[in-house]
């Protein structure tokens, strides 16, 4: 199969320009992100340990429907996927946690395997995108309709992206779409010339 590059829209303008093709707006999916990693980071030391992983789901996923229902955009549950679908743009939309999001070089992972139900929703536009011709496809859902999420990493950085998924994870990327970064921590960025001083000596004169 012909192996093909994603589409990446990273520019802050870019980015809005092309959320509005989906009737949003960037606040809307960082809102998700926000709200996903707040109920992990509360998650108890007590709990068990696939507690923040799983707060981060729940609640991403409720935040991403309390953002986006409306007229047009539907709740939906194909073959389990808990999602948003809009029938009039043929496009649905779930809800990842990711290891980290917004990296034009390295694209994120997904932090639990995904099932076949997930891959079955991203089958028929791999083709598509690789310009290949099929024939009858088993085990694709026949809606064929595009199913993006709202990838959120670790980090709180937060992409909205259509993978294409085989074997529990993500093999290629159709499209990314980067609402918010994060900066490389600032501590990185010292350098011994323009670094702060941690150890010198000071010399002690008496006053004549």
């Amino acid at each position: 199969m012909p192996s093909f590059s994603a589409k990446i829209v990273d520019n802050e303008i870019l980015v809005e320009e092309r959320l509005l093709d989906f009737g949003l707006v960037p606040d809307q999916i960082i809102a998700v992100a926000n709200i996903a990693r707040n109920w992990a980071t509360d998650a108890s030391p007590l709990m068990p340990t696939n507690a923040p992983g799983t707060l981060a789901y729940i609640y991403g996923v409720n935040e991403l429907r309390n953002q986006i229902l409306n007229d047009a955009w539907k709740v939906d549950r194909t073959c389990g996927v808990e999602a948003v679908i809009n029938r009039e743009l043929r496009v649905r939309i779930g809800y990842q946690n990711v290891d980290r999001a917004c990296d034009p070089i390295f694209g994120p992972m997904p932090r639990s395997a995904k099932g076949t139900a997930s891959e079955a929703l991203s089958g028929p536009t791999l083709f598509e995108a690789s310009g290949v011709e099929t024939g009858p496809l088993t085990g694709v859902l026949p809606d064929g309709v595009p199913t993006y999420y709202v990838m959120v990493g670790e980090d709180g950085s937060v992409e909205l992206s259509h993978p294409v998924i085989s074997n529990g994870t993500y093999k290629e990327f159709i499209e990314r779409i980067f609402v918010k970064g994060v900066g490389p921590d600032w501590s990185e960025k010292i350098d011994s010339e323009t670094g702060p001083v941690n150890d010198f000596d000071i010399t002690v004169k008496l006053k004549d």
